[in-house]
């Protein structure tokens, strides 16, 4: 099961995904003060009595982490994890690519909103079974974006790397490489099923490959 919440200043999809009954992982907690909506996960998670036992990032950008600090603080226990390929950028958030995108948008709110995020904790490698959903390494809109695939759920959670109407994540921030991204849309293209249902960073979610 896959439940979608918008949240943060850029809208995010973020996914509660459960694992088992009564157990969850997050993926991009974006909700904050700067959107008035930093409560929306804990108060969903609390209303359907579920325990949050993992938070993953499918990248680094700022309007995709900006409520891991609340997670955190109800389920400590739930370990922040990341492509290892950006492990060190997201420790003492903002890195210095994530950095200079924050200035790219003139954010020194963003800023401090990021600087209280807490550091990953898990470096994922290419390949690894993250409760029960592959973790595949699709870089290109950042170094160290991912995607994550499950057979059994028919899904894919596709990060910015892919979107509806065959769109992709841009790569004129740093870190962004147009190369690459186009490779890793190949790549999803050549191993994901057709009919796969995709849950993509923003907008529209829950459509084929």
């Amino acid at each position: 099961m896959i439940h979608v919440i918008r949240t943060g200043i850029f809208g995010v999809n973020t996914l509660v995904v459960e694992t088992e009954k009564g157990k969850v992982f997050v993926v991009d907690p974006a909700a904050c003060t700067l959107s008035g909506d930093q409560n929306i996960i804990l108060d969903y998670l609390k209303k359907k009595k579920l325990e949050c036992i993992g938070i993953v990032l499918t990248h680094y950008h700022f309007d995709h982490v900006m409520g891991i600090k609340q997670l955190k603080e109800a389920f400590p226990k739930a370990q922040v994890a990341i492509h290892q390929a950006e492990f060190a950028e997201f420790q003492n958030p903002p890195g210095p690519l994530g950095r200079a995108d924050i200035m790219f948008f003139g954010g020194d709110q963003i800023i401090q909103v990021v600087e209280q995020q807490p550091s990953a904790e898990v470096a994922l490698k290419t390949g690894q079974d993250y409760f029960g959903w592959k973790v595949l390494h699709t870089p290109g809109h950042t170094p160290g974006s991912i995607c994550l695939y499950s057979a059994v759920e028919n899904a894919l959670i596709s990060g910015d790397t892919l979107f509806d109407y065959g769109g992709y994540g841009r790569t004129d921030l740093a870190g962004g490489d147009e190369a690459q991204i186009i490779k890793s849309l190949a790549y999803l293209r050549e191993n994901i099923p057709a009919g796969t249902l995709v849950y993509p960073g923003h907008d529209s979610f829950g459509f084929k490959i």
